[in-house]
């Protein structure tokens, strides 16, 4: 292994040039736009045997890696905010036919009005979709994720977005372990599947009346539910190369911890120093990241927050008219009457470690009691 200084752009695109993907169909949107030029210059200069299909719209990016990873090929995609939204209708076709597709999403704000920086209610917005979703905080878990994610959606047959903060993640350099050849044999596994094969031709009808709708419905809902398993079996198989763990949550702090800030993406970089602050000041607390929100880490989660007193959750999202999207689904999931929402981070806004800090700090002490939002002038 060696380390480099890369972005998390550049983590996934040597990630993508090591993992032996035979297509790639993209559309450019910023900030994801530098992951498909990175590629596409490993491309140009012959380090990897890649097919690069340029495409007029990420509608038009998704349907052509759908078409590249029916006929069998390893296919990444990337994209970002407006584009993610553009893809939608074509998403769920996608994780309808069990098309083991993995994109990366550079979370950012959504229209109107326009914004480049950081925000994941895109991403969010497509929950629904049948995707698996992964959220990184750093670039190195971007680069990991990558290996993991195609082998996940290879074993699960289900499509997998890894989801990384625009700019604060997609830009900001740091250093990345990066493989040389030990990641060779872990990635070149593929199980067997079937695919459209042109010497064995087939016709399917699209239509599906309600008596066989509901049923395949009920088998993809079931086949999601068993990716959480077959990704903690491929993180131990990753772990065992790289040395580096993984799960569907990521916890940190106190054990004993009254008090829990629960986050996704880059602001649990950030966390950490607030966690060990409150820690100091005597207030037994701990960091619960979700690494994997679809499908939903419900027992992982419920065993994390089991006897803590106060739960925290930081939104970097919204959804319009009811507030924080990963608060509402923990309480909805858990039934839990401890929990207060925070949204925050909104279009790139500034979070730092003393707000989430004081926050969290007011609703262990009752001062914050119900859900709020982290804004105002600096």
């Amino acid at each position: 292994m060696k380390k480099l200084v890369l972005g998390g752009n550049d983590a996934v695109a040597y990630a993508v040039k090591q993992s032996r993907v035979d297509v790639v169909s993209a559309y450019p949107i910023t900030p994801q736009t530098s992951i498909i030029e990175k590629v596409a210059s490993f491309i140009a200069k012959g380090e990897i045997n890649t097919k690069f299909i340029r495409v007029e719209s990420e509608h038009s990016a998704m349907a052509a890696a759908m078409g590249a990873s029916a006929s069998g090929s390893r296919v990444f995609t990337a994209t970002s905010s407006q584009g993610l939204l553009l893809m939608h209708e074509v998403l769920h076709w996608a994780a309808g036919a069990g098309l083991p597709i993995v994109m990366a999403n550079a979370n950012r704000a959504v229209a109107p009005p326009w914004s480049i920086w950081a925000e994941q209610t895109d991403s969010l917005s497509q929950r629904d979709t049948g995707w698996i979703q992964l959220y990184a905080s750093n670039s190195q878990e971007v680069y990991d994720l990558v290996f993991i994610a195609f082998r996940l959606a290879e074993a699960s047959l289900t499509p997998v977005m890894i989801c990384m903060d625009g700019f604060l993640l997609t830009h900001t350099k740091e250093p990345v372990e990066v493989f040389d050849n030990e990641i060779d044999e872990f990635i070149s596994y593929k199980p067997e599947r079937d695919i459209l094969d042109v010497d064995k031709p087939k016709a399917f009808g699209a239509l599906a009346f309600p008596k066989d709708y509901m049923p395949i419905r009920i088998k993809q809902h079931e086949k999601m539910l068993g990716s959480i398993d077959k990704f903690k079996t491929i993180a131990d198989e990753f772990s065992l190369i790289s040395k580096r763990s993984y799960g569907p949550i990521y916890q940190y702090g106190n054990e004993n911890a009254k008090l829990a800030i629960v986050v996704s993406g880059s602001i649990s970089e950030t966390a950490h120093l607030s966690v060990d602050a409150l820690n100091d000041e005597g207030i037994p607390s701990k960091l619960v990241k979700i690494t994997m929100f679809r499908p939903f880490p419900k027992e992982a989660l419920k065993k994390s927050l089991d006897g803590v007193d106060k739960i925290v959750v930081f939104d970097r999202n919204i959804s319009m008219g009811k507030g924080g999207i990963f608060k509402d689904e923990i309480v909805g999931s858990l039934g839990l009457g401890n929990v207060v929402g925070v949204v925050c981070g909104l279009g790139g806004y500034d979070v730092n470690d003393m707000d989430i800090k004081e926050t969290a700090k007011s609703v262990f002490e009752g001062k914050i009691k119900q859900d709020t939002i982290l804004w105002g002038e600096k």
